[in-house]
């Protein structure tokens, strides 16, 4: 393997050159940066996910809502809206389950992002929308936290 073509190098910014004009694109979810920003300043990176998704940051509303008559003379507006939300499940009894809690029973306002490679999403201001259901059982128990995004941001090629 020729050298910055191994695993290990590939940051999610760039193709592993496989020859004859195509590329190998590896996702390596250790890589994923996703972060909280206390109001004080403090950053805190996330940890103790349930098994599957880590988080899922979500656009609420469209850019652009559009319609057309029976004739189909069209029209569109451009809404603006930047509302979105952030979906995480941790693991319960976690430092980041933990975190949230708090982040909920004191309705601090912190930013929320997530990071790979070129791709970057979510917001400054942000406030957790609602407790998680709290379900206990046979295996390891976990919290899905939504956020609200009151600033959402998308950039899938933040570093081009």
């Amino acid at each position: 393997m020729a050298v910055g073509n191994a695993v290990d190098d590939f940051t999610g910014r760039n193709s592993i050159d496989i020859g004859e004009g195509r590329t190998l694109n590896l996702y390596k979810a250790k890589d994923v940066s996703i972060t909280i920003t206390r109001a004080d300043g403090s950053t805190v990176i996330l940890r103790n996910f349930q098994d599957g998704d880590m988080v899922t940051p979500q656009k609420t509303n469209n850019k652009v809502d559009a319609m057309s008559d029976p004739q189909a003379s069209a029209a569109a507006s451009v809404t603006y809206d930047a509302m979105g939300t952030i979906q995480t499940t941790v693991q319960q009894g976690s430092p980041t389950n933990n975190l949230l809690s708090e982040l909920y029973n004191t309705d601090e306002v912190f930013g929320f992002h997530i990071a790979y490679g070129d791709e970057k999403t979510g917001g400054d201001h942000c406030m957790i929308q609602k407790a998680p259901d709290a379900p206990f059982g046979k295996s390891v128990p976990t919290r899905a936290w939504t956020a609200q995004v009151f600033d959402y941001k998308y950039d899938g090629d933040a570093n081009a």
